[in-house]
């Protein structure tokens, strides 16, 4: 018999909320699993009872959308909800004026659950947000160590995806894939609880994931008819490995749309071993590979003594980027960057981009892309497709005549 898992708690609540979407509707399930998730919750979709019912008894259950009309079947859920989950949130989800919202509504008040406000539809992300941000606690409070070792052994690691978008077009360019782990307890975490800096971490197993996925996803895309460039971030000494690099060579698509591969390095450990980068740097441009220098900031100086430059782009890291509409000395470390990557004849990049005043200051120091929160955060393979496809569908669109 299994050992059932122990879910943590402040007080009542556990320290990441479940979910349940129920709804036969792939994508509307999809599409709410994917928001809730990103709000911080552990979702586990339903497309009928019999899911509903596996996902109750797997562990008790925060939140429960019902998105409306779904006929008698919704009485029913909400029953059987009563029972399996008494102290679950209900969402309901449904046209405002819809005689089946009220009749829910009802019946999950006189059922003796906790009913939320009703999510009218159509409705904008910000209302689901205002609906359930009180279950979710504090990030701050979310510490679960995890071991790199047993996430990869479970397949939890997966790469999510930040668009870069072009300035001048305003169009997305490429997307950086950054590294998340769905925990089936903690839900979504960032690499700084489970990448801790200056850990003695698999770096090359880690690499070989992210490289296989970024990979496959790319071959989705190009399927949708919506390729772009990808850059995935690899630790120099893994760059350093010859197989890997021989590897890597071996898992690019051999499709006329693929336009090449970026590796982001850390600025920082280029400059701790400038010969050995600029040698990698040369020889991954061989394998249709491009090495872009990430996260650079005032330390960047050594870099203008290079007598010549084989990098593909310069990435300025968002810790200097932010505040620079209006911090002197930020302004001035950005603004040299700017200057010698017109020098060295690469793009540069403004990371961490979240103020309209800071997305102004770069524009007129003349960014050649931005990325960073201003514009989207990090988001699943499919949200990008769908994100990629609206792109495709507005610059397609005929324009309107009269």
């Amino acid at each position: 018999m299994s050992t059932p898992i122990a879910f943590p708690r402040f007080g009542r609540r556990r320290i990441t909320p479940q979910a349940c979407v129920l709804t036969g509707r792939v994508h509307l399930r999809a599409y709410l699993g994917e928001a809730l998730a990103e709000l911080g919750f552990v979702v586990r979709p339903c497309a009928d009872d019999e899911g509903f019912a596996a996902a109750a008894a797997t562990s008790p259950l925060d939140l429960v959308v019902l998105p409306l009309p779904d006929g008698p079947a919704t009485a029913e859920r909400l029953r059987r909800l009563a029972v399996a989950s008494p102290e679950a949130s209900v969402l309901l989800l449904g046209p405002p004026a819809a005689p089946a919202l009220a009749a829910a509504e009802e019946l999950a008040e006189a059922l003796g659950l906790t009913v939320l406000k009703p999510l009218g539809t159509p409705f904008r992300p910000a209302d689901l947000v205002s609906r359930v941000a009180h279950l979710v606690p504090r990030r701050a409070t979310l510490q679960a160590p995890v071991d790199i070792e047993e996430a990869l052994a479970a397949g939890w690691l997966e790469p999510w995806y930040q668009p870069q978008v072009d300035l001048s077009t305003g169009a997305i360019r490429r997307a950086e894939a950054l590294l998340r782990l769905r925990h089936p307890v903690w839900g979504i975490i960032e690499p700084a609880r489970f990448l801790p800096s200056g850990a003695d971490l698999p770096w090359r197993a880690v690499s070989d994931l992210v490289v296989d996925r970024a990979i496959a996803d790319w071959r989705g895309f190009a399927a949708r008819g919506t390729p772009i460039g990808l850059a995935i971030n690899v630790p120099l000494p893994v760059l350093r490995e010859p197989d890997f690099v021989r590897s890597l060579w071996r898992r690019l698509p051999d499709h006329p749309a693929f336009r090449g591969l970026t590796v982001e390095v850390d600025c920082s450990a280029i400059l701790d071993d400038l010969d050995a980068a600029t040698a990698i740097a040369r020889e991954l441009r061989f394998c249709n590979v491009g090495v872009s220098i990430d996260d650079a900031g005032p330390d960047w100086t050594p870099l203008a003594g290079l007598p010549h430059f084989p990098f593909v782009e310069l990435k300025v890291d968002g810790g200097t980027v932010r505040g620079c509409a209006t911090d002197p000395a930020k302004h001035a470390v950005c603004a040299a960057l700017v200057e010698h990557a017109g020098r060295v004849r690469v793009p540069i990049v403004a990371e961490g981009v979240e103020s309209e005043a800071d997305l102004a200051a770069v524009k007129a120091l003349g960014f050649d892309s931005v990325q960073g929160f201003v514009f989207a955060r990090p988001m699943e393979a499919r949200k990008l497709a769908r994100l990629l496809a609206r792109q495709d569908a507005a610059t397609t669109r005929p324009p309107a005549v009269g």
